[in-house]
């Protein structure tokens, strides 16, 4: 369970870095926010960084459930 929450964790990471240079874009190497001129892409993988994070805090709750779960047997 913790390997797929690692996983999980990192695609949500990467997700986020991608996102965020959409938005923002990079200027020490001349890479330009692309949010203006793709508005659906932008949209879509904002959506996917909030599925993914909900997803991270799914896993989390599961892990501390099945512990407490452990632990009382």
């Amino acid at each position: 369970m913790r390997v797929v929450l690692t996983l999980t964790t990192a695609a949500a990471a990467a997700a986020a870095a991608i996102v965020y240079l959409a938005h923002s874009g990079n200027a020490n190497t001349n890479w330009l926010p692309i949010c203006q001129q793709f508005g659906d892409f932008c949209q879509a993988t904002s959506t996917a960084v909030v599925a993914a994070s909900i997803s991270v805090v799914f896993f989390v709750l599961l892990i501390v459930i099945s512990a407490i779960a452990l632990k009382r047997h």
